[in-house]
């Protein structure tokens, strides 16, 4: 039987590829000076992050354009070291403050920007229930309080030490599974029969 080609492969939030360049047009601002010594990085970045601030009220827009995988903290602050040293700063705070501000102001659709994307997480009723508790408090959703927390800095002393192989699904287009392929192999094969 043959096989489907699927090198092509995208989550279904994701806009046709044609959209795809409009949604992540960049904000224009300068390049980060990365010459500079680490202790004066931080305020490169505060530097940056006005001049973004002021060009966009879309906080999916300013995260990813200063801590997204390719912002303007990961150049400045390349490796693990650096990213910690920055996320312990008050400019790290301060940068913080920025979106917090942004996503309260901020009514529109994160998906008018950006595709999404889904997790799904176990946890314990206890863990739920706090987090319910906690949303209802603070009158948010689940969902923004989640975000909320992962925007966050954890410290690795409070993170458990994986035992064993890591288990779950891994992240991205995962593709059709097995049983689907199944399925529709057989509902091909019972189109192509002649008609009697």
């Amino acid at each position: 039987m043959a096989q489907t080609e699927t090198t092509d492969l995208r989550y279904a939030s994701d806009p046709d590829p044609e959209q795809a360049e409009q949604i992540a047009s960049r904000l224009n601002i300068d390049a980060p000076n990365c010459d500079l010594p680490l202790e004066q990085r931080g305020q490169e970045v505060l530097r940056l992050a006005q001049a973004a601030f002021a060009q966009t009220g879309a906080w999916v827009v300013f995260y990813r354009e200063m801590l997204g995988t390719d912002g303007i903290v990961r150049r400045l602050y390349p490796t693990p070291e650096e990213m910690r040293y920055f996320e312990d700063s008050s400019d790290f705070a301060e940068l913080q403050e920025m979106v917090a501000a942004m996503r309260s102001q901020d009514a529109s659709k994160g998906d008018a920007t950006e595709p999404e994307r889904m997790i799904t997480i176990r946890l314990p009723k206890s863990l739920h229930d706090s987090l319910r508790i906690e949303s209802e408090e603070m009158n948010l959703s689940i969902n923004k309080l989640c975000i909320s927390k992962l925007l966050q800095r954890i410290e690795s002393r409070f993170i458990p030490i994986q035992q064993g192989r890591r288990r779950g699904r891994r992240p991205g287009p995962q593709g059709p599974r097995k049983k689907d392929i199944v399925t529709l192999e057989t509902h091909l094969a019972t189109e192509q029969q002649p008609l009697q």
